[in-house]
C-alpha cells in the first residue's frame, strides 16, 4: 500500500479498511465487461482450428472468523506480549470461482471471484454471471472443473448444462487411485 499510495497502514488497518470498501459489492461491479473478456479471447484463439478452452474453476476451504465482541478494543496495556484469543469464532465457507482461458501451458485470467457467502449467494452470483453474458460460452469451449460438493455441481448443472464438467485432479485423484487398486 504504501509504494502504491505513499500511505502507510498496518495489516489490521488494511484489512479493516478493504472490507469496508468491498462490503456490498456484487460480482458484476468487479467483473470486466462482456466486450473486455471477449477481446482477449481473439489473441488466444488466433491461429487454431478450434475455439479456446475456457474454464471455471470453482473451490472453497474454511475459514476461521472473529465474532464482533472480539473486535472492539480493549482495556489494559498495549506494551505487553500477546496472548492467546479466548474468544471461539465460527467456521464458514470461503468460496472462490476463477474464469481463465488455456492457452497451452499458460492461463489468461479473465474473472475471479471469492467471498464468503451463503449457497444461496454464490448460487446467485453465478448466475448473475452467467445471465449478464460475461461467460463467454459462444466463443470457447466451456469447461468446468471444482470438487465433488453437492452445491457446485447443483448451480452448474441449472446454469450451464452444456458445459463439459470434471472433477479437479487433487479431489479425483485418491478416487482414481481406489478404482485401480480395486481393479
Amino acid at each position: 500500500m504504501h509504494d502504491l499510495t505513499g500511505l502507510g497502514l498496518g495489516s489490521e488497518r488494511m484489512h479493516t479498511w478493504t472490507n469496508h470498501v468491498a462490503e456490498g459489492l456484487t460480482v458484476l461491479e468487479v467483473a470486466p465487461s462482456r466486450d473486455a473478456i471477449a477481446r482477449r479471447i481473439p489473441a488466444v484463439a488466433a491461429g487454431r482450428w478450434r475455439r479456446p478452452v475456457v474454464v471455471l474453476g470453482l473451490d472453497g476451504a474454511s475459514v476461521p472468523t472473529r465474532p464482533e465482541s472480539a473486535r472492539t478494543p480493549q482495556a489494559g496495556q498495549r506494551r505487553t506480549r500477546a496472548k492467546r484469543a479466548r474468544w471461539r469464532g465460527q467456521w464458514r465457507d470461503a468460496q472462490g470461482w476463477r474464469l481463465y482461458l488455456r492457452d497451452g501451458d499458460r492461463i489468461v485470467h479473465l474473472l475471479s471471484w471469492h467471498h464468503v457467502q451463503t449457497e444461496e449467494q454464490r448460487g446467485e452470483a453465478l448466475a448473475q454471471v452467467q445471465k449478464a453474458g460475461v461467460l463467454p460460452e459462444d466463443h470457447g469451449r466451456l469447461w468446468v472443473v471444482a470438487d465433488g460438493a453437492e452445491w457446485i455441481w447443483k448451480h452448474v448443472q441449472a446454469l450451464l448444462p452444456h458445459a463439459c464438467q470434471g472433477l479437479d485432479s487433487s479431489h479425483g485423484a485418491p478416487d482414481v487411485h481406489n478404482i485401480a487398486k480395486a481393479h
